[in-house]
């Protein structure tokens, strides 16, 4: 009797074939807030295209509002393998990504596709390839352009006179300065308190972090200008994707790269547009005469820039080909 149940045993065994290997699950660490549209509109689906094109191989595990990492040190959180796969701006890698700011010079490239798929394609062709030693890129993309947001409308660049404002990284800092203006360091999130308090005039950022800070509740004039982008790059512990097995990369290569760096880059747009929609009535643009002047204020910023970077030249040289190249729909 015992011989002929282990027998039955053994028999449904091979019927059933050998037990699936359990899925590897990766770590994805996203400092955005949860319930930003970058988790949900491209993060999100993105992980999970992923886990359903690796055939089970895969698992894309989310982590969501620094929960594993805040935009400061996700970079090492990846490289230390404490989390696989981090989404960070790169300003915030402490110089690591430096040529990664072709992007975030100003008036540069119009919109965020055309500078995230400018910066994808200096990566694919090698030109940037020097940074990306201990991680892959796995998408690389730009938050649309800075505005000029203030409690006292802005005209020319004699309204700059003694007036300060926030800027968050040091080529905005530049751009107020070469204004006329002070720049002030302060955080995006400490922006509104300060403007509140009368301790700046105003800020310089992108429509969707006036949104995200609700910066439009303390100003109310908003100046659009391409004042250059946040370059950001959604990457992977290099040794880590190396080692996956090859249903694995497969999966990840398939839903990455030129295709995620265009989906990102286009959503950023969107809500730029939906942000910029919540003060359309007190938004403000410069003639043609005018960008001419404050393009010949702002250019020594690149000519420094080309001059403190490694290989700047050159990548400057190539941001603006792959722009170009855009522009007229190759």
């Amino acid at each position: 009797m015992l011989r002929r149940t282990l027998l039955g045993v053994a028999a449904a065994a091979v019927v059933a074939g050998p037990l699936a290997a359990e899925p590897i699950t990766l770590k994805l660490n996203s400092p955005a807030p949860p319930m930003s549209y970058i988790n949900r509109e491209v993060l999100t689906p993105w992980a999970e295209a992923v886990a359903a094109d690796s055939d089970g191989a895969l698992k894309i595990q989310t982590f969501y509002g620094g929960t594993l990492g805040s935009f400061a040190n996700t970079y090492d959180r990846v490289v230390d393998q404490v989390v696989d796969i981090g989404f960070i701006l790169t300003a915030f890698a402490a110089g690591k990504f430096r040529r990664q700011d072709a992007a975030a010079l100003p008036f540069e490239a119009e919109t965020a596709p055309l500078a995230s798929n400018a910066l994808w394609r200096l990566a694919e062709k090698g030109v940037t390839a020097a940074e990306f030693d201990a991680v892959k890129p796995l998408a690389l993309w730009t938050f649309p352009n800075a505005a000029i947001h203030t409690r006292e409308q802005i005209k020319s660049l004699d309204d700059f006179r003694g007036k300060k404002l926030v800027a968050s990284n040091p080529i905005a800092a530049k751009i107020v300065a070469a204004l006329g203006a002070t720049p002030i360091s302060f955080r995006p999130d400490e922006a509104y308190t300060a403007i509140q308090r009368g301790t700046v005039d105003g800020v310089l950022m992108p429509f969707t972090g006036m949104e995200t800070f609700k910066i439009h509740e303390v100003t109310k004039y908003h100046l659009d200008l391409a004042l250059g982008s946040d370059p950001a790059m959604l990457m992977i512990n290099r040794k880590r994707y190396d080692e996956l097995p090859a249903k694995a990369k497969a999966a990840i290569d398939k839903n990455s790269y030129a295709v995620l760096s265009k989906k990102f880059g286009e959503k950023t747009q969107e809500q730029w547009q939906k942000s910029r929609n919540l003060v359309k009535d007190q938004v403000t643009t410069i003639t043609p005469e005018q960008q001419a002047e404050w393009k010949k204020r702002l250019a020594p910023i690149a000519a420094e820039w080309t001059q403190n970077v490694p290989d700047g030249a050159k990548v400057l040289e190539a941001f603006r080909a792959e722009v170009s190249a855009q522009r007229a729909g190759k």
